[in-house]
Order: C-alpha cells, then structure tokens, then sequence
C-alpha cells in the first residue's frame, strides 16, 4: 500500500480513486502548492498525483504578480500544476509524480522529461491504467527500506542499494566499506543475505572483538587437543554458515597466518578444523566490512595482496557518511524512531505515560500537532531539528540512532508533555536536552549562542585572501549557502525559513543560490 497525495483544486479526482484504486492510501485533494508543501512536510508521501490546471484566485497561484491581465491569469491557471511541480522538485527532488490532465488542455513540452504523465479523457478517468502506472513508478522507486535498513530516496543510495542486490545473488564475497556506524552489519543480513537466496544461517563475527591467538579456530574449528583449551571437537564459523552467509567485520584485523588460511577456504570452498586433516566442504556466501583502506595496508605489506584481489575490488562498495548521504534527516528521525517504538522498553514506556494512546506519530515543524484521537505526538521544534541537522555525526547512523531513541527516552520521562505542559497528547524534545546528548561524544554541538535570537543558525566559515572585499564577502557567503543545503537536504524553504524568516521566500533564496553560481547537480554529484 502506498501513500499517494493527491494535488488538485477539485475533489473529483481524489474521489474516483478511492472508489476505483482501494489498494492505496489517498490523501488530499491539496488544492494549491501552500497546502501540498504543507501535507507533504506532515508524514510519508510515496507519490504525487498532480493536475495541471488550477482554477484558483490569482494569490493562491505559484508566479503570480500584481497586475498581471486576465489573460495572464487565465494562462497561469492552465500550467499552474506545472508551476507546482518546479516547486515541488527544488524541494523534494526524487518523489515521483504522475501529471494528470486533459490530452487537448495544455502542452507539456520538455518539462515531463523526468515525470510520469498520465492523460484523463472528458470526465472519465481510466482506473486500470492509472493504477499500471502508479504500479510502475513505485516499482522503479523502491521502499525506502529493507527491513531496519533506511536507504532514503536519494540516487547514490539507490545505486548503491541495486549494485548490492546484484552482488547478493553472485559467488563472489562482497566487500563493505565506509566509516564506523554506517550500517554494514544491517546491510550484510538483511540485504546481502536476504536477497542471496540461501536458505542457511546468517553468522556474523566481528574479528575485533576475537583474541587473535583463536581467531583462526573461531573460524575454521578445531578438534580436541588441537591447543590448550580444547577439550572437544568444535565447529567453526565456516561450518556454522554452510549454505548461508558469513559476515567477517573488521577483516583488517585477521593476522597473516590465519589470512593464508582463509585465502585458501575462499579458493578451495573446504575447510580444514585445527589439528586435523579432513576436509569439509562448505557453501557460503562471504561479506567482509572493513573501515580501513586495504590498498594501503597491501602497499605497507601487512595484508595479503592474494586475498585482497581474492576479495575482488570490483564487489567493493563503500557505505557513505551520514553526512554524506544527503539524507532528508526528518524521514530519518520518523523511520529510526518508528523502529525504536516497536522495541518493548519505550513502547513500555510509551503505554505508561499516553493515557491510553496507542498510535505514536513524530512530529516536526514550528506548530504544535493539533489533537488526534488516540495519538501521541513526540514533537521536535525547529531548535531540535537544527541541532540535530548541524551535528557532524562521527559515530554514522549509530549515533544518530542513539541519540533519537535516547532523546525520545528522557522527553517521555519528563513531567508535562507539550511547551506549557498543558497538552498530554504531545511530548515535546527540547533543544536543552537535543545539546546535551549531542555533546556527550566529546565534541561540541553546533548550536545558537546563548543571547541568539530564536532561529538563529550558526555556521563556521573559512576566510582567505582575496583581490577586493566583495570576494570575500561572496566567498563566504558560498560557504553557507552550500552548508545550509547539505543541511536542509537541498529544501530552499527551509534555507528560506533560516535566512528570510519564511518559506515563502524560497524562489529568492534559489535566485541568489545560482547568482553565486552553485549548481545543484554538482552538489548532488559531490555527495
């Protein structure tokens, strides 16, 4: 079932797909941009249905101007769905849209290129090839999800998340960098694993953690007497994921004899117990992870330069940084903490203190929820959610994870629920308590000075010599336009709300943003 939006200035459209396509969750008719940006910053949305013509006043329309004659009007209704749909990609760049209209009312021209077009005959609407292609544009899409793994929806992560896929079903082992707390573990059981097609274990070793003189017996087992200690035959890892998978974290740590030993398991697919001369066959799927560079470690002679092409560089795949991934950090906080909720201490905690609410939504924004019935509203304002955004997250998801369960935690425990203790149905995360988790990593927090006015946004810039002031002052103001879009997930109304005190604003804030001759793409490609 997916969530489908529906943006249009008519209830008819909204109506018939209900009736005719019952297996989708509708919402709307938003019946101009305001209140779709505004249903889309509420909660999930999976697709846009969007109209093309909008018979609005001429202040609700997007481009409107003072002065403008009838006819100008006139047209600005007719493409007004278009005018929306540029609105809405500067903001939401990668949620897939189908454009709905008459074939004879307007000419769309170039502007579809990227977009799923779908064209209504009369009044009639045909629901079975409507249905086709929303099937057809959520299938290319994807979940954003694999189990508790959170791909989002930006491009680098799906390319990364279809090149897994494809090395999951192969022989090859499958090699996973990127940073500590990136979620290699996660993407090895349920993604590798899950899409391998092995009916096995999963076993995962984390090599860090295994003294060095029994690594090579963890691994390929050992039989009695093979060192002191063993008192019995024992099976290794290998043997343990025989017909499944066997994850190796921290590869890098594996010593030079047990490296040959496992050189010669991936050659040969048999393995030899300690202290023993029988082989035994083993199937398995191999994922190793691994935060260092082995490159380098093969250069300094202190990893095998045998097992490292045995790994294969062409099955690598290296997991961004948090900060990297270009993450819309509000679906994050709604998917870590939707997961967070399922786990029996804070859903414990949450039967205790919601009075009987048993549906809990995460709420962001500079209002406070309006009631529900038999909802518990956890609500981060804009203090929180800047804090959160202008944190450096050494420590990856696993931080972030941390830090959004643990916050949701205390704010629960707190006595009085919303900013004047007066509403039981919202728990609010303040930004006292955001700054005080942030800063138990031992680094400081980026927050607002103590007398800063509220939406203050701070930034750290670095100053260089330039031929005239104006380069300075334009080089520096490059800085934290960049910086605020990485932050706000390339969202101009958000940067507009910091900058300019409102979203409305937006189209100026993208105005100056390419006067400064920063280009999105590149920003895109960069991260």
């Amino acid at each position: 079932m997916a969530e489908i939006l529906v943006v249009d200035d008519q209830d008819r459209t909204v109506d018939v797909c209900r009736r005719a396509i019952p297996e989708h969750r509708w919402h709307g008719p938003a019946r101009s941009w305001e209140e779709a940006r505004a249903a889309l910053r509420k909660g999930r949305v999976d697709l846009v249905l969007l109209d093309v013509h909008f018979d609005l006043p001429g202040p609700a329309l997007v481009g409107f101007r003072e002065g403008m004659s009838e006819a100008e009007l006139e047209g600005l209704r007719r493409r007004q769905g278009l005018s929306i749909l540029t609105e809405l990609r500067g903001k939401w760049p990668d949620l897939p849209v189908v454009l709905t209209t008459a074939r004879e009312e307007v000419e769309l021209g170039e502007r579809t290129d990227e977009e799923y077009t779908y064209f209504l005959g009369d009044e009639a609407m045909d629901a079975q090839s409507l249905r086709a292609q929303i099937r057809g544009v959520l299938g290319q899409r994807g979940s954003l999800t694999d189990g508790p793994v959170f791909w989002g929806s930006s491009p680098r992560m799906a390319r990364i998340r279809r090149k897994l896929q494809v090395l999951a079903r192969g022989r090859l082992p499958v090699v996973l960098l990127g940073p500590t707390g990136t979620g290699k573990s996660l993407v090895a059981r349920h993604v590798v694993h899950e899409r391998s097609g092995r009916q096995g274990r999963f076993v995962a070793v984390d090599l860090s953690t295994v003294p060095k003189d029994l690594c090579a017996a963890h691994l390929f087992g050992a039989v009695r007497g093979a060192y002191t200690g063993a008192v019995a035959d024992r099976a290794g890892a290998f043997e343990a994921a025989h017909g499944g998978t066997l994850f190796l974290d921290e590869v890098g740590n594996l010593g030079p004899d047990v490296q040959k030993m496992l050189l010669q398991v991936l050659q040969d697919a048999t393995v030899t117990r300690l202290g023993d001369l029988k082989e035994r066959p083993v199937d398995v799927k191999v994922v190793v992870a691994t935060n260092e560079d082995l490159r380098a470690r093969v250069a300094d002679g202190s990893f095998r330069a045998d097992l490292y092409m045995r790994f294969n560089p062409a099955t690598a795949v290296e997991l961004p940084s948090l900060l990297d991934r270009g993450l819309d950090l509000e679906e994050l906080l709604r998917f870590t903490l939707g997961q967070a909720f399922e786990r029996p201490y804070l859903r414990g905690l949450v039967d205790e203190v919601s009075g009987g609410r048993t549906d809990v939504r995460i709420h962001t924004g500079a209002a406070v929820p309006d009631p529900v019935g038999g909802v518990l509203h956890v609500w981060f304002p804009p203090r929180s959610t800047r804090l959160l955004s202008g944190h450096h997250w050494p420590g990856n998801l696993r931080e972030f994870s941390m830090v959004a369960e643990n916050a949701v935690l205390f704010a629960l425990t707190e006595i009085g629920g919303g900013p004047s203790g007066q509403r039981p149905d919202v728990v609010q995360v303040r930004p006292k308590l955001v700054r005080d988790l942030l800063a138990t990593d031992g680094t400081e927090p980026v927050e607002e000075p103590a007398d800063a006015p509220a939406g203050a946004w701070r930034q750290v810039v670095t100053v260089a010599p330039q031929p005239t002031l104006n380069r300075v002052a334009v080089e520096v103001e490059r800085q934290y336009f960049v910086a605020l879009w990485r932050a706000h997930g390339g969202d101009f109304g958000k940067m507009a709300e910091v900058l300019l005190g409102g979203a409305e604003h937006a189209r100026k804030i993208q105005l100056r943003f390419n006067q400064l001759g920063l280009k999105v793409r590149e920003l895109r490609e960069e991260a």
